[in-house]
């Protein structure tokens, strides 16, 4: 534009030179040239013509350039079905799955035709083609965009139907621990014409002691199921054990000898029950001199503070405090020196890290003594405290005070002459106790 400007301001340039003002103008000559003027005409510069060949080269590099921006754009197109390909197996959709490996075929026929024609004759029609292909490739993208999009989405929703659940679960938690609070704090509220004068007593009932002690009663019998798999690794014959421990026991079964075992285990953890210095110092106070209402409340405060505490981590945190003298106490009269070094290859007794060596069962001795010195705490908040009792061998069976650690068609009455005889006590597994008037049983073994 501003070439064919200077052309027609150059053609139409004219100077004027007057020789005098006053002299007037004269006819032009034959030649066509004014009197009196001089008059200058400037034609235009001739255009550079263009270079030869410039246009042949101009349309090489626009194919050149179309032919890679269509493969590109073709790679662009073959990279989004092949992830929607992916995206159909996830969950599998057939039609889905079927569609995209069309598309990713036919992209791929693409590029085989590009290459051919890139190895040929001058693609025509560039400019064209170069658009069509800067179309398909923002498709291409679109449909890239469109999958990850997808997947997201999946995940998305799985994470929602996971929250959904956790937040169904957690309100079913809360509702339970509703009811669980409400039938507390019924059978904490004291009685209809107790007299409210004792809230202490009134929070306190044989039935909280019963379930404190079968909890007690179920970590002792996996402690003990622990201990016998230890035995047998270590080469120990549990017939012979038993043997040794109440001999002469005839056992109806081959595998009661493992109840031998129970009541060791049981016996040596409520051995010094009924002491309030049960597994601490011995300097320790003397309930005598003890106020009844002090006694009381300090040993259901205790019951309260260990129950809620953590014993692995009150060992660790306070090795000298009077829970875990009651463990070591109870390791050494437990685990015995031969038997310890059977299991553990060490003789030196009372050491609890040496039976952290197996792992569990070192946890499993110390949440069973857990149990055990809780279930002591809540036996002194009573009044009077909680009693503890067994029964020796040759005793006769009686349903008041003993309960059968096997099923009663285990054993068969025999009768003398009209007369029946009860069975006998072998040995005691788990001892009885006594709340007042309210008796627990002791479990025992009864000879065949």
């Amino acid at each position: 534009m501003l070439q064919k400007f200077a052309l027609a301001f150059k053609t139409k340039t004219i100077e004027f030179f007057a020789e005098e003002d006053e002299e007037e103008y004269a006819a032009a000559g034959e030649g066509g040239v004014l009197v009196g003027q001089r008059v200058v005409v400037l034609k235009p510069d001739p255009q550079n013509p263009s270079p030869v060949g410039g246009e042949g080269e101009n349309g090489s590099a626009s194919g050149e350039e179309a032919a890679a921006a269509a493969a590109l754009a073709t790679a662009s197109s073959f990279q989004a079905a092949y992830l929607h390909l992916q995206a159909a197996h996830t969950p599998f959709l057939p039609e889905a799955a079927a569609a995209a490996d069309a598309l990713a075929v036919s992209h791929l026929r693409r590029l085989s035709e590009l290459k051919r024609l890139a190895s040929g004759a001058p693609v025509e029609g560039s400019l064209t083609a170069h658009l069509e292909d800067q179309v398909r490739e923002n498709q291409a993208l679109l449909r890239s965009f469109d999958a990850v999009v997808n997947r997201l989405q999946a995940a998305l929703d799985a994470k929602d139907a996971a929250a959904a659940s956790l937040r169904w679960e957690h309100a079913a938690l809360a509702d339970g621990n509703a009811r669980l609070a409400g039938r507390l704090d019924r059978a904490l509220a004291p009685q209809p014409g107790a007299g409210g004068g004792d809230a202490l007593g009134a929070m306190l009932s044989a039935s909280v002691f019963d379930s404190v002690l079968r909890d007690a009663l179920r970590v002792a019998h996996r402690f003990t199921r622990a201990l016998a798999e230890l035995l047998r690794c270590a080469g120990w014959d549990l017939a012979d054990a038993a043997a040794a421990a109440y001999p002469g026991i005839a056992y109806s079964k081959q595998g009661h000898c493992r109840y031998a075992l129970l009541s060791r285990v049981c016996l040596s953890m409520f051995d010094g029950f009924d002491s309030y210095q049960f597994g601490g110092t011995s300097d320790a106070a003397d309930p005598e001199g003890i106020e009844l209402a002090i006694r009381r409340n300090e040993s259901l405060q205790q019951f309260i503070e260990h129950s809620d505490a953590d014993p692995m981590e009150l060992m660790s945190s306070s090795p000298d405090c009077q829970f875990a003298q009651f463990c070591d106490r109870k390791y050494k009269q437990l685990i015995h020196p031969g038997l310890e070094s059977s299991l553990f290859g060490n003789s030196d007794c009372g050491a609890l890290p040496v039976m952290a060596t197996v792992g569990p069962l070192y946890e499993m001795f110390i949440t069973m003594a857990s149990s055990i010195w809780t279930l002591h705490r809540l036996a002194w908040a009573y009044d009077p405290a909680v009693g503890i009792f067994q029964v020796s061998r040759g005793t006769e069976y009686s349903s008041v005070y003993m309960e059968s650690i096997v099923r009663p068609k285990a054993f068969s009455a025999s009768k003398e002459v009209g007369k029946t005889v009860r069975p006998k006590v072998g040995f005691t597994v788990v001892p009885g106790f006594r709340l007042g008037g309210t008796v627990i049983q002791c479990r025992v073994y009864l000879e065949s």
